[in-house]
């Protein structure tokens, strides 16, 4: 990355509202724990992870005209994420998640009230594009219409990577694929968009090659507690998750592609991008919201190399 580039993220900016139990989560009853809100959404993490580590980002998304923008806002100021491009929708309900853990941390269940990116379209995008074309990179979420990530694919000159954010909105990015260098489903996210079967460790190479095929230059299939698999064509493998503290997992797919993207501006090897990204998904696993605020490149650097 040049001394005065930049990485612009175009995707979800929400609220996160989210609860964690402090015994084992029994539905249906009361739980005990404690509930927290912080700004959120797959780009908007994305895009603090890149912040915090050093990373000058901006981010092009909508926002709804309420108090939930207004706080979004603040806080962006704050990590000094560029939101000058970011557009209100009059009338409109800023992004808003909210989610149940268990104590262990996994999500056991989420509402998501994104109806605002429904206006994200390519008339709303088309004056930015020229401000995305001088981007060191462009970081695609599938909270986008289809339209508009299809829009961005066949437009956009510079290097571009996307999250498929969950199985039921990756299909947003079958059509326009091969425009994007870097990808990183999961396992069923994958499957989807190959149509190859993913059994365990089985049939990763397969997808992979399918990805590749489509014109995607980079692959990383996250395989929660195994790792995460990688190929360019040349080398694949498999990168283990590192030992550490386990708080919560909201948001650490996030902070690898943050991390494996910032890799990719720096000359990293497929190798050393995938180490780095499952380094930031272990640090962000150790604190109990979806971005770990001592995130930092150093820290990220040291647990890469534990």
């Amino acid at each position: 990355m040049q001394d005065n580039g930049y990485i612009v993220v175009v995707g979800g900016i929400n609220m996160d509202i989210f609860g964690t139990s402090d015994t084992k989560l029994l539905p249906g009853d009361s739980n005990p724990g404690r509930v927290e809100s912080a700004p959120g959404g797959v780009g908007r993490n994305i895009a603090e992870n890149l912040c915090r580590m050093g990373c000058r980002t901006a981010m092009l998304t909508v926002l709804g005209d309420d108090s939930h923008a207004a706080a979004i806002r603040e806080s962006s100021a704050q990590l000094n994420l560029d939101l000058s491009h970011a557009i209100t929708i009059p009338g409109r309900r800023t992004g808003t998640y909210l989610c149940v853990n268990d104590s262990d941390g996994d999500v056991t269940a989420a509402i998501a009230d994104m109806g605002i990116y429904d206006l994200f379209t390519p008339d709303v995008i088309a004056p930015h594009m020229d401000w995305l074309n001088k981007a060191d990179m462009v970081i695609v979420d599938a909270n986008l219409p289809e339209e508009s990530i299809t829009y961005i694919a066949e437009n956009c000159t510079a290097p571009l990577a996307c999250d498929p954010v969950s199985v039921k909105k990756a299909g947003k990015f079958k059509p326009s694929l091969g425009h994007f260098i870097t990808l990183k489903p999961n396992r069923p996210e994958a499957q989807l968009l190959t149509g190859v079967a993913i059994d365990g460790l089985l049939g990763l190479d397969q997808a992979g090659q399918a990805m590749l095929d489509m014109g995607v230059k980079r692959v990383f299939i996250s395989l929660g507690s195994q790792g995460v698999y990688y190929t360019d064509g040349e080398v694949s493998g498999i990168q283990p998750c590192k030992k550490g503290t386990i708080l919560n997992t909201t948001g650490c797919g996030d902070a690898f592609i943050a991390a494996a993207v910032l890799g990719y501006t720096k000359g990293m090897s497929i190798r050393e991008m995938a180490a780095f990204g499952q380094a930031a998904s272990s640090v962000c696993a150790e604190a109990d919201a979806a971005v770990n605020p001592d995130t930092t490149f150093q820290t990220v650097m040291e647990r890469m190399e534990e």
